[in-house]
C-alpha cells in the first residue's frame, strides 16, 4: 500500500531544463490519462499524447511466442504514431516491467522511427526482484515529485530489469542518469542512445 500520494523525485524536472515555455512539445504518455499530469503541462505548448499500453488486455494479447518481427508489427500497431512524428518526451512509467526482453526490444524498434537527439524519457524500475512495484497510476506533480494513485483489479506479470539490462535493450535509448529511491525503487532519466550500446556506467 502506497503510504503517500505523492513521491519525491529527483530526475523528473530535468526533463524540462533546456525546454522553453514557448516550444511547442509532444509528448507520449505510456499510462493512464493523469489529471496532475495534464495540469502540470498546462504551463507549456504542447499535445498529450495518452496510451495505456499498460493494460492488462494490451499485455496479454501480446504475441510473445512469435518472432521479433510480429512483436514489432504488433507494438507499432499499439503506438499508432504517423510516421514522420517526432517526440520531445516519453514518459514510460512503469512500462517496462510488464514488458520481457524480447517484449521490450521489439517494442523499442517499434519506437525507434519517432525518437531523434532531442527526444528525452523518464521511467521507474526496480533494484531488484526483492523489491516489491507498487501497482499504480503515475503522474507528474512537479518538477521535484511524481503522484501515484494506487490501482485495483487484475494485474499483468512483471519483469525486473536492471540498469544493465536496461543499457542492452533500449537501443534509441540510453540511462542518462539514475536515482534510487528509499523504497527500493529507481528512476531513469532516458536520452536519445548516438553510440548503441555505450551507456553511462552501471551504479546499481
Amino acid at each position: 500500500m502506497l503510504s503517500s500520494p505523492t513521491l519525491a523525485s529527483n530526475l523528473i524536472g530535468e526533463l524540462f531544463e533546456q525546454t522553453s515555455s514557448q516550444h511547442r512539445l509532444l509528448v507520449l504518455d505510456m499510462g493512464y490519462p493523469s489529471p496532475t499530469t495534464v495540469k502540470f503541462f498546462n504551463q507549456y505548448k504542447c499535445r498529450l499524447n495518452f496510451l495505456d499500453l499498460i493494460n492488462p488486455e494490451f499485455l496479454s494479447a501480446c504475441p510473445t511466442e512469435a518472432g521479433h518481427s510480429v512483436l514489432v508489427d504488433y507494438f507499432r500497431a499499439g503506438l499508432d504514431i504517423q510516421p514522420e512524428v517526432i517526440i520531445d518526451i516519453c514518459l514510460f512509467w512503469d512500462f517496462f516491467n510488464y514488458l520481457d526482453r524480447r517484449s521490450l526490444s521489439a517494442f523499442m524498434q517499434a519506437l525507434a522511427p519517432h525518437i531523434n537527439s532531442q527526444s528525452r524519457g523518464y521511467c521507474l524500475g526496480v533494484l531488484s526482484a526483492r523489491n516489491q512495484l507498487p501497482y499504480c497510476q503515475y503522474g507528474i506533480d512537479s518538477r521535484a515529485s511524481l503522484s501515484q494513485i494506487p490501482l485495483a483489479g487484475h494485474r499483468s506479470q512483471l519483469y525486473t530489469h536492471t540498469q544493465r539490462d536496461l543499457s542492452e535493450l533500449l537501443s534509441d535509448f540510453e540511462v542518462d542518469k539514475s536515482r534510487l529511491m528509499p523504497d527500493g525503487r529507481v528512476e531513469y532519466l532516458l536520452a536519445k542512445n548516438v553510440l548503441p550500446r555505450q551507456s553511462k556506467p552501471v551504479i546499481f
